[in-house]
């Protein structure tokens, strides 16, 4: 959590183990991401990538079920 309030691309690319750049990381704040978010979703699941955390979180800003 104080890594992603320092850099939060670089917690997130820790975080789900891939590389994160900085318009991933716009899509995923517009989608209302969050830190809290991103541990939620990886507890949930494990293996889940940023994309599909991304569209997660869009979906569930639109009210929609999200299929992961």
């Amino acid at each position: 959590m104080q890594l992603y309030a320092v850099n939060p691309v670089e917690a997130l690319s820790i975080y789900f183990l891939q590389s994160i750049n900085i318009i991933s990381y716009w899509e995923w704040k517009a989608a209302g991401g969050t830190a809290e978010k991103a541990i939620q979703y990886k507890r949930e699941e494990p293996l889940l990538s940023f994309i599909q955390a991304i569209e997660r979180a869009e979906d569930e800003a639109r009210g929609i079920t999200s299929g992961f």
